[in-house]
């Protein structure tokens, strides 16, 4: 994804509009399924040596549940703003993807492009949620036998195998009672 300067710069800090959309394994290096893809929508403004730089980065990813480890279509949404400065190219011989890193992680533009590959990338995995849920209310599974207690009821015991280390627990709980 590269935007080209020039003809942002003939605007004279009128809003350019850019939209993408692809795979998300094509573009962020990412380990997804071949159905996870993205949408993102980009205004463009330049202002002296300034580019600024304002998005709304939508995907759907799948993502395996952490209480029941199903996998589930999650969705992530990003708005991002930033202010990239353009300095002169000093090496000509710079690939697309050592400028997309420079400007990623430095926040500067040298050349005719803004590429936004690795910026965009950064953004995606920091997007991401830790720990996603299928749904708000999952249960999980159960830790004694493992069954998933959103489908199943559970096949333990009631009364489950206590740890021998926590036996006396049980015993001082009892004791308080009487």
């Amino acid at each position: 994804m590269r935007i080209f300067l020039p003809g942002v710069k003939q605007k004279k800090g009128e809003a350019c509009k850019y939209s993408f959309q692809g795979k998300i394994k094509d573009y962020f290096d990412a380990e997804a399924d071949d159905e996870s893809s993205f949408v993102l929508e980009v205004t463009v403004r330049s202002i002296g040596d300034k580019i600024m730089v304002e998005g709304d980065f939508q995907a759907e990813i799948e993502a395996n549940c952490c209480r029941c480890l199903r996998t589930f279509k999650q969705r992530i949404n990003s708005d991002f703003s930033e202010v990239f400065t353009q300095t002169p190219l000093l090496d000509k011989k710079s690939t697309p993807e050592d400028l997309a890193l420079e400007t990623a992680n430095q926040l500067t533009v040298s050349g005719d492009f803004l590429y936004l590959n690795e910026y965009l990338r950064q953004l995606f995995f920091l997007s991401q949620v830790y720990n996603p849920l299928c749904k708000p209310d999952c249960r999980g599974l159960c830790a004694g036998c493992g069954a998933d207690l959103n489908r199943n009821a559970c096949s333990c015991e009631k009364e489950a195998q206590i740890d021998l280390r926590l036996l006396k627990l049980k015993d001082f709980q009892s004791g308080n009672q009487a």
